[in-house]
């Protein structure tokens, strides 16, 4: 299975404006050919994968609506299962998986998401243990995941070693804030010899924004 994280983020590398904030304002310095960029890689890919933060503060479609190929599954993991019965995700067309946890198996949601038409997983007892899942959605057909997360799924995709590729859409813009999201949010590390390291493999200053394209580094073992 490959997986890319796939992000919009400023010099300073942020991806939404202030606390909690939604990214909605920065898709708002691009134009038709920077957002068909992004809908062709979904067209591209087999699935989708956000965490419930941009569900509740973006309400995305996650669709394909500008480039050729069909839509991404959607993969929503979650341990609270707290987004509005309302979202898009459960609202719109489309094939979604919404991946849970053993303890939260009675909650009232999951009849919920069911009665929508859409899939709920288990994968993990107190967190989703995505070493688990990724195999059961391979099995499946899944080979190629879109990581659109926020700072907190993309901190567990690079600390586990799962992402393969990084694909950044860096605005000319700073945003700033001790507490704004960032590309990857989590723990972090205070030992160099356990960060992650990726290749740069491409970089293109296209009118809007720079494209920068990096690739797992050799030493950094994939564990999926």
């Amino acid at each position: 299975m490959k997986i890319t994280v796939f992000s919009q983020i400023s010099i300073d590398g942020k991806l939404t404006l202030g606390n909690g904030g939604s990214s909605k304002g920065l898709f708002t310095r691009f134009n038709d050919e920077d957002m068909s960029f992004i809908h062709k890689f979904r067209g591209e890919v087999d699935a989708i994968m956000v965490g419930r933060n941009t569900i509740i503060t973006d309400d995305p479609q996650l669709s394909n609506r500008y480039g050729a190929g069909g839509n991404p599954v959607r993969i929503i993991p979650t341990t609270t299962l707290d987004f509005p019965s309302s979202a898009k995700i459960l609202s719109s067309p489309g094939d979604t998986i919404i991946v849970t946890t053993e303890q939260s198996r009675d909650h009232q949601m999951i009849e919920q998401i069911r009665t929508s038409g859409k899939e709920v997983l288990f994968a993990g007892t107190e967190s989703v243990d995505f070493n688990l899942l990724f195999p059961v959605l391979e099995s499946r057909g899944i080979k190629h995941i879109m990581v659109e997360g926020g700072g907190h799924l993309n901190w567990h995709m690079f600390n586990l070693n799962l992402v393969d590729e990084i694909i950044l859409m860096q605005l000319p813009i700073i945003i700033g804030g001790s507490a704004t999201t960032t590309l990857t949010d989590g723990e972090g590390y205070e030992d160099i010899e356990m960060t992650k390291s990726f290749n740069l493999h491409n970089f293109e200053a296209r009118t809007n924004y720079n494209l920068l394209h990096f690739t797992r580094h050799p030493a950094l073992q994939s564990v999926h």
